[in-house]
């Protein structure tokens, strides 16, 4: 008979359930690990969607085509990067085109979702470029109108110096700021400026929207209540 020789080995119990309940820790984890990347670039887009979701109520004429539920799911995007609240751009963007890249203006002074003039693209880009604005994810034609929005509501979150004797008064409630940002959208931020001035010679409050609003011209007094209902904000006129 050839002899044979058997190796046995022999592991207590305890140490071989660890190591099968570490290995299934490690595929478990590896599992999760892979999910979570796969979901990731998808995390953007979902609240994107909501966003655009929550806007329905009010934006719904403007949202019946998918390329515009697209185009308004990169605005929620862009919006969330800037700090912006989407619904606020999406209603801007409603206003300015009824969310119509190609729209231009009568004038050709301004195109694009934003309706943002050349003046104000290259004052954007440049801030963009000395790191005093972020530059939010997207195109330039929403990048640059969420960017501005950005900007005019970090300029009249303070007492900013605009040129001659005009000088912002800083408004420390967001909600009032937003109309004063969207005031400055239509008007420029010196009217707006301008208008606080006037207010406060009457000794009314100047960061109140509704102490500035008479001295605002009569376009962009419409143009306030127009983009705050398509935002799902009672207008100025109708607040209690």
């Amino acid at each position: 008979m050839v002899p044979q020789v058997v190796h046995v080995h022999v592991f207590r119990r305890g140490v071989l359930e660890a190591s099968r309940a570490a290995l299934r820790g490690a595929r478990s984890f590896a599992a999760q690990l892979a999910s979570a990347r796969a979901q990731a670039p998808d995390a953007g887009r979902s609240a994107a969607a909501h966003d655009v979701d929550a806007a329905h109520a009010t934006l719904a004429p403007w949202l019946r085509t998918g390329a515009r539920r697209a185009l308004a799911s990169d605005i929620a995007r862009a919006s969330r990067d800037a700090g912006v609240p989407p619904r606020l751009s999406l209603a801007v963007a409603v206003a300015e085109s009824s969310l119509d890249p190609t729209a231009r203006a009568s004038d050709g002074k301004s195109s694009g979702t934003f309706q943002v003039t050349a003046p104000t693209a290259a004052d954007i880009r440049r801030r963009l470029a000395t790191g005093a604005l972020e530059r939010p994810s997207g195109t330039d034609d929403v990048a640059l109108g969420v960017a501005h929005l950005r900007w005019l509501d970090d300029l009249f979150a303070r007492d900013a110096r605009l040129g001659g004797d005009l000088e912002t008064t800083g408004v420390a409630d967001g909600d009032e700021r937003r109309r004063f940002a969207v005031a400055a959208y239509n008007a420029g931020e010196g009217r707006v400026a301008r208008a606080q001035q006037r207010a406060a010679e009457l000794r009314r409050d100047p960061t109140r929207y509704e102490n500035v609003r008479p001295f605002l011209p009569a376009i962009t007094r419409r143009y306030v209540d127009r983009v705050m209902r398509y935002a799902g904000e009672r207008p100025a006129t109708e607040a209690a």
